[in-house]
């Protein structure tokens, strides 16, 4: 494990009056001591990388392995660091039996439905009150239509069938595998928040998304989030809060795409649904993952640096919203878009002028 400088101001320190800053973490970081030194000095919230993702948790019905989750958890309690759930439904990284019949057709909806409650509660109940949040669902979006005008109706915009077998919407496809009069293929995703309020009354629900500044995504997601609310409130077990209590921007930007101003105006509406947003995955690239890996020139640092501490005005400017932004990665070496020098800790674990420039903010 390198060494880091932990003469450097603390991160979660700087924004403490604003929101929690956050990072992630494996099983195999957590015996360092290195790693837990800097990760408490930095950081107050971790989110598990891939441990905690569906696929990692159950495969096959009634075979559960919450080993490698338990040990992010315990450590996550043990440090006094705010735990954060990620995730429960999503299209990728999932059991097929969730959702598949052993020939990849679909279950039916009431098959599906059932499977949903069972992992849900088998789940989330053996953390109860051990995560602040959930990311419920994730990703559930799809990518197309970006050029599109709007129909209107969020429920196009969900995914299903697809040429990519790595996209296909399959949570949507069972539900509408036997759906009825007034039911559709996108009634999971009540199902889903229903059952995670029903087996983790306190935490924090949150629907999580990437490139959500793009028209589609962030003109559907605020409609889907005030729909499935108002669904909650008629629903006969409804409790006072909001469903869907979060909205996680996962902030996967590259150089040659992010504009700041649709990221504010996405910021703005999401805000209007009276949802918690986090920045859930944060991260900032240059050139390509079809490209070889190489240092960034001079002109990139300079982009990179003068990036996030525009990003980070941007967040603390709007921090009466915001309560959460975390990194998705430790360091460029560890990163999982490394090819992209995307982080503020280089790939020796030192600090970019990224990192000097964001704590200049509270100078």
């Amino acid at each position: 494990m390198k060494k880091w400088d932990l003469t450097l101001p603390s991160l979660c320190g700087m924004f403490e009056k604003h929101f929690m800053l956050g990072n992630i973490a494996s099983p195999g970081d957590l015996d360092v001591p290195e790693f837990e030194q800097m990760y408490r000095h930095h950081y107050n919230a971790v989110t598990a990388e891939n441990v905690m993702k569906p696929v990692y948790i159950t495969s096959a019905p009634g075979v559960y392995d919450f080993s490698e989750a338990d040990r992010i958890v315990e450590w996550a309690e043990k440090n006094k660091i705010t735990m954060i759930g990620h995730t429960l439904v999503w299209h990728g990284q999932s059991a097929p039996w969730l959702n598949r019949s052993a020939d990849e057709s679909p279950l039916t909806r009431a098959e599906a439905k059932a499977n949903m409650e069972e992992f849900i509660k088998t789940y989330v109940s053996r953390y109860s009150g051990k995560i602040y949040s959930w990311d419920v669902i994730n990703e559930a979006f799809i990518d197309s239509g970006y050029e599109e005008e709007y129909t209107g109706n969020w429920r196009d915009y969900i995914r299903r069938e697809t040429d990519n077998p790595l996209a296909v919407g399959h949570w949507y496809l069972a539900y509408a595998n036997g759906a009825g009069a007034g039911e559709h293929g996108s009634d999971y995703i009540f199902d889903a928040y229903y059952f995670t309020r029903k087996y983790d009354p306190k935490a924090i629900l949150y629907y999580n998304e990437y490139n959500e500044e793009f028209h589609h995504k962030c003109t559907a997601i605020p409609q889907m989030v005030n729909e499935i609310n108002e669904m909650w409130r008629n629903h006969p077990e409804y409790d006072g809060r909001l469903l869907i209590e979060g909205i996680g921007m996962q902030g996967h930007y590259n150089h040659e795409f992010i504009d700041i101003e649709k990221i504010r105006a996405t910021i703005e509406s999401f805000s209007k649904t009276g949802a918690k947003i986090s920045v859930t995955e944060m991260d900032f690239t240059h050139g390509s993952n079809k490209e070889p890996a190489a240092p960034l020139t001079a002109e990139q640092s300079k982009n990179l640096t003068e990036m996030y501490a525009t990003l980070f005005k941007l967040y603390t400017e709007y921090s009466s919203h915001i309560e959460r932004v975390s990194f998705w990665g430790i360091d460029d070496e560890r990163s999982w878009r490394s090819w992209g020098s995307p982080l503020l800790f280089d790939v020796n674990s030192q600090a970019k002028e990224a990192f000097h420039e964001v704590a200049s903010i509270f100078a």
